[in-house]
């Protein structure tokens, strides 16, 4: 690890149903049409009507149905629908197709999307990393809005108060290099907190990244301490450290952030 690489960088940037009996629920979709043969069964649910719609033509036509059981899956799950509530329409269709429960392969296929839909939003919107208990990146979206409004009531910029501390771990490579990049991020969120234990919002952005949203007179002094405690700990991959200057605008701190979390380099950002 370069001892003396501290990077502080300022961006500069200033089908509609014939004949349907239906009503309008949650997010404006629409229960089933109800009482034609072989027309789908009335939902207490509202699952989005064209996926059952699509779903039902699909095992009508004999056609590979698990494009469309995972569109399915994933729509519902972003709804807010549960499993049980999806299951239970999609027993409908399918009963109203062939009197039979769901094949073993819509099911497995819907079960995958909705489950990893609904993990994915709930992490999106949590306040919490579930692995590290470090700050998510949406929670440190709102402290670099707040840190923004502050700034501007005081009349000042916050790229002039405010910086990030971030540590990269580094990708690798081979059958374990998750388990690995998990266990590193662990070792990682104990150092950040032991080293910026104020009040500074320390977050895990993307999967081998962590942010620390410190003063910005704090940060060279930060970054020392996190580099030295980094390099005293056993049996952890290559880390980069670097302080990251904050853009003049929020919007702009908002971008960085993002590109943050998709990995972009330290040389790209600036």
């Amino acid at each position: 690890m370069d001892r003396d690489a501290v990077r502080l960088t300022v961006m500069k940037h200033d089908e509609p149903w014939a004949g349907a009996a239906t009503t309008t629920g949650r997010n404006g979709s629409v229960p089933h049409q109800v009482g034609a043969p072989g027309a789908l069964a009335e939902s207490l649910f509202l699952v989005p009507t064209r996926h059952l719609v699509a779903l039902r033509d699909v095992l009508r036509s004999g056609e590979d149905p698990e494009g469309v059981a995972v569109e399915l899956g994933a729509a519902a799950a972003t709804e807010g629908i549960g499993w049980s509530e999806l299951l239970r329409d999609v027993e409908d269709v399918c009963r109203s197709v062939s009197g039979s429960l769901p094949p073993y392969e819509v099911v497995r296929a819907m079960s995958i999307a909705w489950t990893e839909t609904a993990i994915h939003d709930a992490y999106e919107t949590s306040c919490e990393d579930p692995l590290t208990g470090l700050a998510s990146a949406a929670h440190l979206r709102s402290r670099l809005d707040d840190a923004y409004r502050l700034a501007e009531r005081s009349g000042v910029s916050a790229s002039e108060t405010a910086a990030f501390v971030v540590v990269e771990i580094a990708a690798g490579s081979g059958p374990d290099v998750g388990l690995l990049r998990s266990l590193s991020m662990l070792v990682l969120a104990d150092a950040m907190r032991t080293c910026f234990d104020g009040d500074e919002t320390i977050a895990r952005v993307g999967e081998h990244r962590a942010v620390a949203l410190v003063r910005r007179s704090d940060a060279i002094r930060g970054y020392r301490a996190l580099r030295d405690l980094l390099e005293r700990a056993v049996d952890l991959p290559p880390l980069r450290v670097w302080v990251e200057g904050l853009p003049a605008t929020s919007d702009a701190a908002t971008r960085l952030l993002g590109e943050l979390g998709r990995g972009a380099s330290a040389t790209e950002l600036g």
